[in-house]
């Protein structure tokens, strides 16, 4: 299943809304599958050709590339011919007959799906509209999300895997899919006769990304070219079914309990689960993303899993693969002498308290800042920052540059916000670089990862969330980090291959305040923001936090304004 981690990190910097659901939603969601979709009724035949290859450099060497070759009359009569390190297949279906010539016992999951998704995006499309019936819906940068949970249990436990699809909103194309056994991110959609064919599809984890070199009618095949009598066949056909998790377990063989490591970060105990692929004689061939109470029990579990051993699963009496879920607790301790860190909501609650004259210290206050960017039109400009502050509910934050600017405000109960102009998108990332800790209700607790460090000459408490490779790089994309110092003051961030760090501290009513924050990309300097005053105020007009006509809803977004 595609992992959705890397479509969020982006777009929550940029903030994301609710949107209400349509009543023609299936009818919106069954056409952008269907245009897309190449082996149904009323598709030109066609010849397809794809390279398969891992989408990140640091997963070349999983192995995990390929070649997918299709020759496709109908729904009836089709070739498939695939082939990657350790497997190749020839298929052959014929109206009700069907042809096969294996060469290995094992068809990989990931290239199963992946050949599946090139002209298939959403197998099995009307359980899926049924899910979606159900599913929490959200407007995310110019894409409609219909997002759910698929449960699975090992009979004592239960924990949900997400699934999801998005439409894009100006094409009404299928930006991404996932759910049992199948999924993908599709781009560069192109026209093939009555269909729009997304040339590169992404899915898996690791993540493989499929390119379509060729797409074309398929014209003149030779004679005897779908011909499932001919000699060399395999007696036995290998497919694979999608089961659920408690089938596939009542053919469980014993095994000893798994042995759960310390851990030193993170709940003791919890649930995890993901999905799995099994062969025909019963051994766990792949393990997917799996979704923990604590990741850093993920590993023991992924070797516990990989040492599962069934018995074989058959179907019509003959053993086939399985595509189903693994859900177990787990139950550990900490590390013997160990130190035990606070919980990542605590670290960003008081750094929040003791950075930000926001936290609810109860001194109104006025700040204003400056900052240097380039805008839209290429050049670098400076821009303004206010920051209006009576209480909790009454504020207003602003951002101006060239003729654009970004609000965000509250007055009581009712939030708003406005962007105007062509650099609105960046200025709504200087709210963000200023009041970085994100929102205690924007994150899930077990994500995080705790640890001393020294940044520069400072000791350091490292808060991260995401992937750390062995050298210590944080990934640009899943990678969220925040560093305080030893009073909770936060010095630095990490996020969307961002960095900030914050210099020149000085008091306001107890918060030690930033009055400079150095943003940079690529060890650059992106952009300079400087606060220049900040002090108490008292006579403030109600009206200043209102914006008739701009009433937000603040859902899922990172911010805490």
């Amino acid at each position: 299943m595609h992992t959705f981690r890397s479509v969020i990190s982006v777009v929550a910097i940029l903030g994301l809304s609710i949107v209400a659901r349509a009543d023609d939603t299936e009818k919106a969601i069954r056409k952008a599958v269907e245009r897309s979709t190449l082996n149904e009724e009323g598709t030109k035949p066609f010849h397809l050709k794809a390279t398969v290859a891992p989408t990140l450099e640091r997963d070349r060497g999983s192995n995990r590339t390929g070649d997918i070759e299709i020759w496709w009359m109908s729904p009836t009569q089709w070739k498939r011919e695939v082939h990657s390190p350790g497997f190749h297949q020839v298929a052959i279906i014929n109206g009700e007959n069907e042809w096969q010539k294996n060469d290995g016992n094992y068809f990989p999951e990931w290239l199963r799906e992946t050949a599946m998704a090139l002209i298939e995006p959403v197998p099995s499309l009307d359980k899926v509209l049924e899910q979606v019936q159900e599913a929490d819906v959200k407007k995310l940068a110019g894409s409609t999300y219909f997002t759910w949970a698929i449960l699975s249990t090992d009979g004592n436990v239960q924990k949900g895997l997400g699934a999801s699809i998005a439409i894009t909103e100006n094409t009404g194309l299928l930006f991404y899919g996932g759910g049992s056994a199948w999924g993908g991110l599709y781009k560069d959609y192109k026209n093939f006769h009555n269909r729009v064919v997304a040339r590169t599809v992404s899915g898996g984890s690791p993540e493989v990304t499929a390119v379509i070199t060729t797409l074309e009618d398929l014209g003149n095949v030779p004679a005897g070219f779908f011909e499932t009598s001919a000699p060399g066949g395999d007696a036995e056909l290998l497919h694979t079914v999608v089961v659920d998790e408690l089938s596939l377990r009542r053919n469980l063989l014993p095994a000893k309990p798994v042995d759960w490591s310390p851990l030193k970060d993170g709940p003791l105990e919890g649930v995890l689960t993901t999905q799995i692929a099994v062969d025909r004689m019963g051994n766990v061939r792949q393990v997917g993303t799996i979704v923990s109470d604590n990741p850093a029990a993920n590993e023991d579990a992924r070797q516990a899993i990989m040492q599962m051993h069934f018995k074989p699963y058959l179907q019509n009496g003959a053993p086939v693969q399985v595509v189903s879920r693994v859900t177990m607790p787990f139950k550990t301790v900490r590390p013997t002498g160990a130190e035990t860190f606070d919980s990542a909501r605590n670290y960003f609650e008081h750094g929040r308290h003791v950075s930000f004259p926001a936290a609810g210290r109860g001194q109104p206050y006025i700040l204003h800042a400056t900052f240097e960017a380039r805008v839209a039109a290429g050049s670098v400009e400076t821009g303004q920052y206010t920051d209006t502050w009576k209480n909790d509910s009454e504020w207003r934050r602003e951002a101006t540059i060239g003729n654009s600017r970004f609000i965000r405000a509250r007055h009581g109960e009712t939030w708003y916000e406005r962007a105007d102009g062509p650099d609105s998108a960046m200025l709504r990332l200087v709210f963000k670089f200023i009041e970085p800790i994100p929102a205690i209700d924007t994150f899930v607790e077990s994500d995080w990862k705790i640890r001393r460090e020294r940044s520069g000459e400072m000791k350091t408490i490292r808060v991260l969330s995401g992937y750390e490779s062995s050298d210590g790089s944080l990934d640009p994309v899943h990678a969220r980090a925040y560093w305080f110092d030893e009073n909770g003051k936060l010095l630095r961030t990490y996020f969307s291959g961002i960095e900030t760090h914050r210099y020149e501290f000085k008091d306001f009513a107890g918060v030690a305040i930033a009055r400079e924050i150095r943003v940079l990309h690529d060890d650059q300097v992106g952009m300079l923001i400087r606060v220049t005053d900040v002090g108490p105020v008292e006579a403030l007009d109600e009206t200043l936090f209102e914006l008739p006509g701009n009433e937000w809803t603040r859902q899922f977004t990172a911010e805490a304004r």
